[in-house]
């Protein structure tokens, strides 16, 4: 598990690394290693989300900024990891999970943290960390996307870039070819082929098959190469 700390009061956050590295050494001798990166503000934390399992957030002494922020900020990213909002335990400011302000899979731990709490709270992120569903990320000259697989439609060559085409009507042109973008994805997205050099394909989205023609939802129609048939019927067959 890689764990990330984001907390703008240096005593706290101190504190809750002390407590954090000792559960880290705990789960190491148990086989089960945790990292722990440690953040002073969102702005840092922000940069470079999607390499966390797991995050403690508490942000109250930033101007403009509360941890409900940074949460909506890391979801509207595309992070799906879960996050832990750290609350003052005897403050009227307490969220209550009934909170509708946060959302329903938010996570609480009151502070002073207690050793015990900590360590039930991270040892059910880490039992539910195996159904996780990894993202995709897509990038183009001013912008970073992640998204889960079963969002992309199809990628189309664009020139030098590639236009991917999402679910809801949504588009992106990323930098880089087509080629690029499949080598990056096919290694743990077994649903993408290339039906030729200029395209990409999610098979889950495919309507209709017609001889070697496959219809998307929107009506786009890719011919798939004759070696690349195969593969696409084992799929739909269940076998890979």
């Amino acid at each position: 598990m890689h764990l990330a700390i984001c907390d703008d009061n240096i005593a706290d956050r101190k504190q809750t690394e002390r407590l954090a590295n000792r559960e880290a050494d705990r789960r190491i001798s148990e086989g089960d290693p945790m990292y722990i990166d440690s953040f002073g503000n969102a702005e840092a934390l922000l940069k470079t989300p999607m390499q966390y399992d797991a995050f403690l957030i508490d942000i109250r002494n930033t101007e403009g900024m509360t941890s409900l922020k940074v949460l909506e900020s890391l979801r509207e990213k595309g992070v799906t990891a879960p996050v832990c909002i750290v609350y003052p335990r005897d403050s009227k400011e307490t969220p209550a999970p009934e909170n509708n302000d946060y959302p329903a899979d938010t996570l609480f731990l009151a502070k002073p943290i207690r050793p015990e709490e900590l360590r039930e709270l991270i040892t059910e992120i880490s039992k539910n960390l195996i159904h996780r569903v990894s993202s995709i990320e897509l990038r183009s000259e001013f912008d970073t996307l992640y998204v889960a697989e079963n969002e992309i439609m199809y990628a189309t060559a664009e020139g030098l870039k590639t236009k991917v085409t999402l679910t809801e009507g949504r588009s992106m042109l990323i930098r880089g070819d087509v080629s690029t973008l499949f080598d990056e994805i096919k290694g743990g997205h077994n649903c993408f082929v290339m039906p030729s050099i200029n395209s990409i394909i999610n098979i889950d989205h495919i309507v209709k098959m017609r001889l070697r023609t496959a219809e998307m939802p929107d009506g786009t129609c890719f011919k798939i190469e004759r070696h690349v048939l195969d593969y696409v019927k084992a799929y739909m067959d269940g076998v890979i």
